[in-house]
């Protein structure tokens, strides 16, 4: 079988920390001017990372099969120290950055990384070494970015949404390769084209006696990594054209735990002897069977992780970022509830101020402002009110309100920056918040 490693893409170098949930949150734009200031500037803090090889492999053109050796975090066999994450610093307006062109390379081994270690063959003993997974931040967010939309595909599909997340993070090294992040959200290298949109990347094939040889690679081109997931989940589902079951063994009827899914991948989808080891091994480390369970957990603060919820009355959130939303702090709250605003055909400025200027800002600008809660408005926290921060304060989305008074929220940045999550705020703490009605 050929292998190819796609050169388009590169790994992040993952930093390796301890998971620790965010408790106090806020939106931090860099600044505390007054309500009447026309401008702000933005805080927005920067990730250091590092890129490697990203690495693909398949058996068929337009199709995707069996893997040589995925795009995963890299094999290390000693862990690599931390890299230093910069502090926040203020700027301007964040500006997109154009993806940077690939460069071609020769095939060579992926270069270290504090992902996990002992995978592969070891060179003296010439005996598979044991998966040790070490668990670190990136990887931590990867998961809570894709997890929700796992956890739907794998129920409408009767698959293990545990099995796919760590596919993925194999697959992108935890979302580092280029193919796998915007505008291309392919988190596992399947070739063709997506309702006629397509990317095209240099990659290396290898003709079985070890001569690497360049072609180009046609890969699929989705709107969003829910788009991505739901492909999948068919291809798995219904197979190829030269096999239907091909692979069979990964959904629920025949594979009775993750550990059999896993194992009907390996020899199959990928070629690689330990690919069932190192997803056991993700899984395990990360916990990741709570995304095989039909409805997401509550964490003990009442936080859902998620970016949809049954009871809201309007559309599930498109992870959209709309003009504009780059005069707020990426990931945080005041970006999340400017996006959510717009994609809701809502009218609301650039330069509403932190989360706790909310309120004041708007009933200066003529918005409707009013402690009564009402679906479809920003609600606004004071600072160190039901967990904002004691600075910032904090800025979240009213869903819905229920008969009690209790009200239903969507929020970003308290989960971890960037993630989307929902909670419920009882009568009594959603009387004592300011709601601001967009025009």
């Amino acid at each position: 079988m050929k292998r190819k490693i796609l050169m388009a893409g590169a790994l992040a170098i993952i930093v390796s920390s301890a998971f620790n949930p965010v408790l106090v949150f806020g939106s931090e734009l860099g600044n505390a001017n007054p309500v009447e200031e026309s401008t702000e500037t933005t805080d927005s803090s920067t990730e250091e990372s590092t890129d490697t090889s990203d690495t693909t492999e398949e058996s068929n053109p337009g199709e995707t099969g069996t893997t040589d050796s995925s795009t995963e975090p890299s094999v290390s066999a000693e862990p690599t120290p931390p890299v230093e994450t910069p502090a926040p610093v203020p700027d301007t307006p964040a500006q997109p950055a154009a993806p940077a062109p690939a460069q071609p390379a020769a095939p060579a081994p992926v270069s270290p990384a504090p992902n996990y270690t002992g995978a592969g063959v070891d060179p003296i003993l010439n005996l598979p070494s044991p998966i040790n997974v070490n668990r670190d931040e990136t990887t931590e967010s990867f998961v809570r970015r894709i997890g929700e939309k796992a956890r739907r595909i794998g129920q409408e599909f009767e698959l293990y949404a545990s099995v796919m997340i760590a596919q993925a993070i194999l697959e992108t090294g935890s979302g580092g390769s280029q193919l796998s992040q915007e505008p291309y959200f392919n988190l596992f290298g399947i070739k063709g084209d997506y309702e006629g949109q397509s990317v095209t990347f240099p990659t290396y094939e290898d003709d079985g006696s070890g001569n690497w040889y360049q072609i180009n690679s046609t890969f699929k081109q989705y709107p969003g990594y829910t788009e991505s997931f739901e492909d999948y989940a068919k291809l798995l589902k219904e197979g190829t054209e030269w096999n239907p079951t091909i692979y069979e063994g990964t959904w629920k009827e025949h594979a009775v735990s993750y550990q059999e899914a896993a194992k009907a991948l390996t020899g199959v989808y990928a070629t690689d002897t330990q690919y069932d080891q190192k997803l056991i091994a993700f899984i395990e480390e990360y916990e990741l069977t709570e995304y095989d369970k039909a409805e997401p957990s509550a964490a003990a603060s009442g936080i859902i992780i998620t970016d949809n919820h049954p009871d809201s009355d309007f559309k599930d959130y498109a992870g959209e970022s709309y003009s504009g939303a780059e005069y707020y702090a990426a990931g945080n709250c005041t970006q999340y509830v400017y996006n959510r605003i717009i994609q809701l055909d809502g009218y609301v400025d650039v330069n509403m101020g932190n989360g706790m200027d909310w309120g004041a800002t708007g009933k200066a600008r003529g918005y409707e402002v009013s402690h009564e809660p009402k679906a479809g408005t920003a609600l606004c926290f004071q600072p160190g009110v039901a967990g904002a921060d004691s600075t910032y304060g904090h800025v979240a989305f009213v869903e819905h309100v229920y008969e009690d008074g209790s009200i239903l929220i969507s929020e970003m940045n308290v989960a971890g920056l960037g993630m989307v999550s929902f909670r419920l705020l009882d009568k009594n703490t959603a009387d004592i918040m300011t709601y601001i009605t967009p025009k």
